[in-house]
């Protein structure tokens, strides 16, 4: 009885021992992944945090809520105009600052490589970003989904989820939260430009009528389309980035085992 229990304890310590191998591995690919981009920095370059403002505004900006919003209390007085404004600012703001903050965590607890979180950013840019351009030329009445008498009822969808919070912009805040943890350790300035951008969310809704008889629709509508196109050559640059990352990777793998 005692030679069984034996046994069963180096068995256990053997399976320990091989998870405690994979771990460190793994732990040692995403640090090589970390060296690689700083060789690179074709994705995180010294002048990474006016590309984070210049995306963080085509993802969560405000082009895209202006005429949303416009859509949404054209019947409404400025006093819920107010409201439904500084709501949507609150819970969209709380919400991305969650995201942005629990990020690390979840790279950590599901062991999620670098390159595999560009490669998904990089679809769900690439993806949504041809859905709207493709949208352009199709006749959508969504207004008649709404609620114009109660915009407040609007308030989480689809005004927070997906007007302001996009899934690419949840997915840029990801990438860029979990880099900056790991590589350039800027993680207050990220949060700053968050919060900045969230603000002019904030100012363009309480302003949007004015915005939009300034701009005009078909001009607005052109930005966005333009902004459109960005987003797409950036998320196959990030599909582009993840793969040679991961070549990378596979090429320190089997130079580290022989």
């Amino acid at each position: 009885m005692s030679q069984e229990m034996l046994v069963l304890d180096k068995i256990n310590k053997s399976d320990l021992e091989v998870e405690n191998i994979q771990e460190n591995d793994l732990v040692n690919i995403i640090e090589q992944q970390i060296r690689f981009i700083q060789e690179l920095r074709k994705i995180y370059g010294k002048d990474s945090l006016f590309r984070m403002a210049i995306i963080l505004f085509m993802t969560i900006g405000p082009i895209k809520i202006i005429p949303v919003f416009v859509i949404l209390t054209q019947k409404s007085s400025a006093k819920i105009r107010i409201k439904l404004a500084i709501r949507s600012f609150a819970l969209s703001t709380t919400a991305i600052l969650a995201v942005a903050l629990s990020s690390q965590n979840i790279l950590n607890k599901y062991n999620i490589s670098l390159s595999a979180l560009l490669a998904t950013a990089g679809l769900i840019l690439s993806l949504i970003s041809i859905k709207m351009l493709l949208a352009q030329y199709e006749k959508t009445e969504n207004a008649q989904n709404l609620d114009l008498e109660n915009p407040l009822k609007s308030l989480i969808s689809p005004l927070t989820f997906p007007t302001i919070l996009t899934p690419q912009g949840i997915a840029f805040v990801m990438i860029s939260m979990t880099i900056a943890h790991r590589l350039d350790n800027n993680v207050h300035k990220l949060l700053g430009l968050i919060i900045l951008v969230m603000i002019l969310n904030l100012v363009c809704m309480l302003y949007a009528r004015e915005i939009l008889n300034f701009l005009k629709p078909t001009l607005l509508q052109v930005f966005g389309l333009t902004l459109n196109i960005i987003q797409l050559a950036l998320g196959i640059s990030f599909i582009f980035s993840a793969i040679n990352l991961q070549f990378l990777t596979i090429y320190y793998i089997l130079d580290t085992s022989f």
